[in-house]
């Protein structure tokens, strides 16, 4: 049987509350992982071109993970409309990835 893994990735211009969204998914066992950069994003919103820093959440999950996580983010997110896109994980180093979707953190 397939062991189905996705990235999901949000973001937000709030440090603090991206640090609580990976810290929830993890210690839930429904992320394994979050990843957390800067970036610059350039957008339109309610009609108004913009520009602002933001930190964006990489989030490596089993895929069966993903309404749980989506439920999460939005409870815990600062925006009225946050971003939250699933990439389901075509390949990738089998080890990893069984690591991501067994919750066997204790590997690496």
């Amino acid at each position: 049987m397939k062991k189905e893994c996705c990235v999901i990735i949000t973001t937000t211009d709030n440090a603090k509350t991206a640090k609580l969204i990976a810290k929830t998914l993890v210690k839930a066992g429904l992320a394994a992982c979050v990843q957390l950069d800067q970036v610059q994003s350039f957008f339109c919103y309610e009609g108004r071109a913009e520009q602002t820093k933001e930190i964006r959440l990489f989030i490596k999950a089993p895929s069966d993970n993903y309404k749980s996580i989506e439920k999460s983010i939005k409870f815990n997110h600062n925006y009225q409309l946050p971003q939250i896109i699933k990439l389901d994980i075509t390949g990738g180093l089998p080890q990893y990835l069984n690591w991501v979707h067994d919750g066997r953190r204790d590997v690496i």
